[in-house]
């Protein structure tokens, strides 16, 4: 008994020696979606185009929602390059093809503003 309460008490400390690294990675955009910086990939590409590449995920009632997003800041596009839905009742994923950022659509203006947002964070530090 003593030798598990050790190695559980061992196994907090190193828990919570690691979780403000952990805590400083992962940005909770909203109430529902938490977005690892430390993930986010940014690269310029030799035509001059800011690619940023990020995962956002989503917490459902019954599970999840990932989402991996393209944003074309130079191009001023956006893209759901996959998304992934578990819940218990299924799984499935999809894509979407790049849309403008500029749409009429408020879900996508809403994805472009998140994606100026982690754009600012990653690469600007903000």
């Amino acid at each position: 008994m003593k030798k598990l309460l050790t190695a559980l008490g061992t196994a907090a400390v190193i828990a919570a020696m690691t979780m403000p690294v952990s805590a400083e990675k992962l940005w909770k955009y909203s109430e529902t979606v938490t977005i690892d910086l430390a993930e986010a990939r940014y690269k310029p590409t030799t035509d001059g185009h800011d690619i940023l590449e990020f995962v956002a995920v989503e917490q459902l009632p019954d599970g999840t929602c990932t989402y991996t997003y393209v944003y074309d800041r130079t191009a001023g596009t956006i893209q759901v390059k996959e998304m992934e839905k578990t819940t218990k009742k299924l799984h499935y994923k999809s894509n979407f093809s790049a849309t403008s950022v500029n749409s009429t659509n408020p879900v996508i203006r809403e994805r472009a503003q998140m994606a100026e947002a982690v754009y600012q964070r990653k690469v600007h530090k903000k």
